[in-house]
């Protein structure tokens, strides 16, 4: 599977927890930014990319009958997102949602555990808020009843004095079914999806040997093969913008002739927000926006006809980013 994502091979396993985690990146293909390297004659062009771990498993700490391997709990807590896959061909397959069920407590099982522990320091510690120990004493009563923190309602002071914790359940969670390639098109039930939805976590069908067989080929050979099995694009390209919804992510632009950039930025996020993804400095000397959205700079083509037309906004601090917003930021430092 990561190999069919990054064209890595995975890694084996190996004594120390800390070195069995390995890197590949997934570049999102993006047409809007392709759009505008073209229109602009880019020099260079930079998509967003999603970073994917693979963790080999440790059979010498792996606990029998465990979903998770314990010494992997401390290497997640920093991830975005979780990808659960749950092989779903031949003798391997899996019942969908017991294989998540597996992991799922044992997710829940983790934070219940941190969230005790913190509980007694902060009931020994004076100086600490009624408010925090209130809203950890709401989270263990949650995670005893076996439910995941994700499903639960958290308000604004909740979830930014959590957003430290590193909470496992809380993360999103994408359930890929490895399956045979005449499966990746239709995908799961429709009770296997609801069943899934209702613990928040999204299907992804995925067939790894076919896409692994992807990387061997040249562009031409791609389409071939991808048209043969009914499928407009590979599955790291589906995959990467369906991690990109679960996520709430959006994307916004810089443009000219030096470089085409597309960046990543939390929905609801503001423009100043946005200047801090390109550059801390940009955001500290921030002044105002020069905006315009991409259906406009679509179908004009140029900054001076965008200008022209009245398409190009002056924003302040405050605006809330759109999905495809081409931004140029004045500041000073």
């Amino acid at each position: 599977m990561f190999h069919a994502l990054t064209g890595l091979a995975p890694i084996a396993g190996a004594a120390d927890a800390k070195h069995r985690a390995r890197p590949g990146q997934i570049k999102v293909a993006d047409p809007r930014l392709d759009f505008l390297e073209a229109t602009y004659g880019s020099a260079k062009k930079v998509a967003v990319e999603l970073t994917v771990l693979d963790f080999a498993p440790n059979p010498k700490e792996h606990k029998e009958g465990a979903a998770l391997d314990a010494s992997l709990l401390p290497l997640i807590r920093d991830l975005d997102a979780l990808l659960v896959v749950v092989p779903q061909f031949g003798a391997m397959r899996q019942e969908l949602a017991s294989a998540i069920e597996g992991i799922e407590g044992e997710l829940v099982f983790a934070d219940f555990d941190q969230a005790e522990r913190r509980l007694e320091r902060v009931r020994k510690d004076r100086s600490a808020t009624e408010f925090e120990k209130t809203a950890l004493e709401k989270v263990l009563k949650w995670l005893e009843d076996g439910k995941s923190l994700r499903l639960m309602d958290m308000t604004a002071q909740e979830t930014r004095t959590f957003s430290s914790f590193g909470f496992l359940s809380r993360k999103p969670v994408l359930a890929v079914m490895n399956c045979e390639i005449e499966a990746a098109g239709t995908g799961q039930s429709a009770a296997e999806r609801d069943a899934m939805r209702t613990r928040g976590i999204e299907v992804f069908p995925l067939a790894a040997a076919f896409e692994a067989e992807l990387w061997e080929l040249d562009s031409a050979g791609q389409r071939e093969m991808l048209s043969s099995a009914g499928l407009e694009a590979p599955a790291r390209d589906r995959l990467a913008a369906a991690l990109y919804s679960h996520l709430g992510l959006i994307t916004f632009y810089t443009a000219g002739e030096p470089e085409a950039h597309a960046w990543p930025l939390h929905r609801g996020e503001t423009v100043l927000d946005a200047a801090g993804v390109i550059h801390s400095d940009i955001a500290r000397g921030f002044i105002r926006a020069e905006v315009v959205s991409y259906e406009d700079f679509a179908q004009l083509k140029s900054d001076a006809k965008v200008k022209e037309a009245g398409k190009l906004r002056l924003e302040g601090r405050d605006y809330v980013m759109r999905d495809g917003d081409i931004i140029h930021v004045r500041f000073k430092v």
